[in-house]
């Protein structure tokens, strides 16, 4: 992987193909294509140049059919309504010829991270870049890793909005699927999308909530705790109405993932707390008794 891939889209293959549709040093708006970074199934990637030296990401449509058009569009309006510190900023957008291309802020390689504390702390972010896409009525369709990116200080940013559908909508098979040589394809990645997503049904926030659960396992690479592995297999569910069902359920869980082992620490150390104490008192009260005078404890006999 080279240092120019390394800015977007990891490990989508970096060979530039013969037929790269925009040259070194070919203008768009007002920025020059400096270096190719990488082709999905939609798009094509470039590292650019602004007038004030700035570089910057462009996305330009490759597949030029109506329905590709229609996502390309959907995700450039997606990005441009959304101000969110974990989904990419929308620099500008226009049209290359008879092929639309947005820009964007350009990004860098995230590494999944592999510890308790940051795991949670990466989670949090992708859950919330989620909840705002959902509170603007859409539903990702596609967290994976390879749909996240990071800034230069770390932050990891959810990216790739072009399956992104409206919640309102129910996609079944005319919209949900695909056909790609004579097959139907769901939409997403296997083994991060949902169920529903390969089979035609509906698909909600349920099914950005497994992706992110499928996560988890991801980060810990087959080695999960138990605490997780609990919140794995709910997010998980092959059935919807069996996972958490929003992102703040799915983020309570994550905040508690240590409530059992927190709560027999915290009454283990209550008792010890109370056996020590009462300890102390009576060893106290010895004392006490040992500074009286002589005749008082005869008395007291």
């Amino acid at each position: 992987m080279n240092d120019d891939f390394d800015n977007w889209l990891a490990g989508r293959g970096n060979d530039v193909p013969v037929d790269c549709l925009l040259p070194t040093g070919t203008p768009v708006g007002d920025y020059r294509i400096a270096a190719f970074l990488g082709r999905g199934g939609f798009a094509e990637v470039y590292r650019a140049i602004g007038k004030r030296g700035e570089a910057v990401a462009v996305k330009v449509l490759h597949k030029l059919d109506d329905r590709s058009r229609a996502r390309f569009v959907r995700e450039s309006e997606i990005i441009a309504r959304i101000r969110h510190r974990n989904i990419p900023r929308l620099l500008g957008f226009g049209s290359c010829g008879n092929r639309p291309y947005m820009v964007t802020e350009l990004l860098k390689a995230y590494e999944l991270p592999g510890s308790d504390r940051k795991i949670a702390k990466f989670l949090r972010q992708i859950m919330s870049a989620a909840e705002e896409l959902h509170r603007h009525g859409f539903i990702h369709r596609d967290i994976n890793p390879g749909n996240i990116l990071a800034r230069d200080d770390g932050t990891p940013v959810l990216i790739d909005f072009g399956l992104a559908a409206p919640m309102s909508v129910a996609r079944r098979e005319s919209e949900a699927l695909s056909v790609e040589e004579g097959k139907r394809v769901g939409v997403g990645t296997f083994g991060y999308s949902a169920p529903e997503q390969f089979n035609g049904l509906p698909a909600g926030k349920e099914a950005d909530v497994h992706a992110i659960g499928a996560l988890i396992d991801a980060c810990y690479q087959g080695k999960m705790p138990k605490c997780w592995k609990r919140i794995y297999l709910v997010a998980t569910a092959s059935n919807p109405k069996s996972r958490y069902h929003a992102m703040h359920e799915l983020r309570r869980a994550v905040n508690l993932r240590h409530w059992r082992k927190g709560l027999f620490l915290a009454v283990a150390g209550a008792l010890l707390g109370a056996v020590a104490y009462m300890v102390a008192v009576s060893a106290q009260e010895r004392v006490d008794m040992e500074r009286l005078p002589r005749k008082f404890h005869v008395d007291r006999l």
